[in-house]
């Protein structure tokens, strides 16, 4: 009987141990990073970039994992001494001043606004100025992006370099698609735009200026049924759009922009930044690997 009591108890104290929830969300060489760690970071990059933190339970452990390599690499960076304690002090305080001027905030304002304290906010953004350097020293033999690759990526991404396209458009809004078509056969035959839609249209603002809609900025890729429709046609060009009002006898009579811009010196600036950015980003991460590995990340 005492064996058993004996073997009961032991049992009880391993499901203890296996049911005990860990201190932290992850674990970095040994030490926890807390949940408190975590919220703080989010809220810090928030506050840097005047956005609302994302605590949705969807990206937890995507955020945690990726704090917590931070984190592993910081340490790195921390053992080399690429940066001093107080450079990199000034550098937060300087970023820190940046968002705030950015959002026409006072530290005061911003701290009650995300939640934060002054040490905790000091603390996250420090933390990240390490984590610069880390990437400084990671990527510095990353070259630049030759003028053969900037020519190359113009010409395959286009669409990316294209002037915003504004359209000048009138339109005679009915509710029920036969009425359209009649509107639209009307026009087509002779009768002047203005007047059917002074007549005809529900909208009775437009109405008064024949329909004018204006000067008309149109996104590429939208879902709006007007501006889909103002996106494929051409000045001359005419059609029916079904909308949540009803139909819509849409004209387009005439287009600014829409067009490429030069690969010129500006433009050039920009690619290689982007592509200069984009290869530091993947030989950062090669760089960092081992370096994680080694830091033994654990998440919770």
């Amino acid at each position: 009987m005492v064996e058993k009591i004996i073997l009961l108890m032991s049992l009880i104290a391993m499901t203890a141990g296996c049911s005990k929830r860990p201190a932290g969300v992850a674990e970095v060489n040994g030490k926890p990073i807390t949940q408190g760690q975590w919220t703080n970071t989010l809220k810090a990059n928030a506050l840097l970039t005047g956005s609302s933190p994302n605590f949705s339970p969807r990206w937890t452990r995507y955020q945690v994992k990726t704090l917590a390599d931070q984190i592993a690499v910081i340490h790195y960076s921390q053992k080399r001494h690429w940066l001093s304690s107080t450079k990199a002090n000034q550098e937060a305080w300087a970023n820190i001043r940046q968002a705030l001027s950015r959002q026409h905030l006072t530290l005061t304002q911003a701290l009650n606004r995300y939640h934060l304290t002054r040490s905790a906010l000091l603390s996250c953004v420090t933390q990240q100025m390490w984590l610069i350097a880390a990437f400084n020293q990671g990527t510095k033999t990353v070259k630049p992006p030759s003028a053969a690759q900037l020519t190359g990526y113009y010409r395959t991404h286009l669409a990316e370099f294209m002037t915003p396209r504004t359209v000048l458009a009138r339109e005679i809004i009915v509710k029920d698609l036969p009425q359209a078509q009649h509107i639209l056969r009307q026009y087509t035959q002779g009768a002047l735009f203005l007047a059917l839609a002074q007549k005809y249209s529900l909208d009775s603002h437009s109405a008064l200026s024949g329909g004018e809609m204006g000067w008309v900025s149109v996104p590429a890729h939208s879902a709006s049924p007007t501006m889909q429709f103002l996106e494929s046609h051409s000045p001359g060009q005419e059609g029916i759009v079904h909308m949540h009002l009803g139909y819509a006898i849409i004209d387009v009579q005439a287009e600014q922009g829409g067009k490429p811009l030069p690969l010129d010196h500006t433009t050039q600036a920009g690619i290689r930044t982007a592509l200069w950015n984009q290869e530091k980003t993947h030989a950062f991460d090669q760089w960092s690997q081992p370096i994680i590995r080694q830091a033994h990340v654990r998440i919770f």
